[in-house]
């Protein structure tokens, strides 16, 4: 008779357990086998209800409608956006959320973010849809009808695809800077090494970056 609790032929797993670990797998940068260890340290630990309830509580995060930095609760903005202390008319465009957490930590940018949510790769045509540019076209607009002047800086990693979001982000922004003469739009001082990340980028690197912007 056949366990029905198993997932089936090859398979030495019970369905439940196959099917976390199926999931885990589609986390970037783990194999089946660090997946495997991965519920199987939850099982032997007891960390599964604490698992769940951190899993109900990120139902509750909330994207900040301004820039799209992960928040405790759904709507408004976050606390970077709603800061009066910040500098409004200087916006770096980064790939990620890790990167602001980045440029935080050098101290030495004080203005506010507008995450993309991704890059542009060569191989998917698509990948502009899928970013935050037209929203950022329409911020950056906004600012300029506003205030006549803003800077943007790209942020963006010093790898093939952060390039390419840079150039495409700079096209896109073109008219508006034929229209408005005092936009400003900048790029990371290649204090940054070729094919870096800014998540990976130490403090020091990543300071010198934003002051060599160009």
């Amino acid at each position: 008779m056949i366990d029905s609790n198993y997932s089936g032929r090859g398979n030495v797993y019970p369905k439940s357990i196959q099917k976390l670990i199926d999931l885990f797998i589609k986390f970037p940068g783990i194999g089946p086998r660090q997946a495997s260890r991965f519920v199987f340290y939850l099982l032997k630990n007891g960390g599964v209800d604490e698992l769940i309830i951190s899993l109900e509580e990120l139902k509750k995060i909330g994207n900040c409608e301004q820039c799209y930095r992960t928040m405790e609760k759904k709507g408004g903005l976050c606390s970077f956006c709603s800061n009066s202390k910040r500098d409004p008319l200087i916006i770096a465009v980064v790939e990620k959320e890790s990167d602001t957490q980045n440029m935080e930590k050098t101290g030495a940018y004080n203005g506010l973010y507008h995450i993309l949510g991704g890059v542009i790769s060569p191989l998917d045509s698509e990948s502009p849809k899928k970013l935050h540019l037209k929203s950022l076209h329409e911020r950056i607009k906004s600012l300029l009808d506003k205030n006549g002047k803003c800077e943007v800086i790209l942020a963006t990693g010093a790898t093939t695809e952060g390039d390419m979001t840079a150039l495409y982000i700079d096209r896109v922004l073109a008219p508006l800077k034929e229209h408005f003469k005092d936009l400003k739009i900048s790029r990371l001082g290649r204090g940054l090494s070729l094919g870096s990340e800014l998540e990976y980028a130490d403090e020091v690197t990543l300071k010198n970056a934003l002051a060599n912007r160009k």
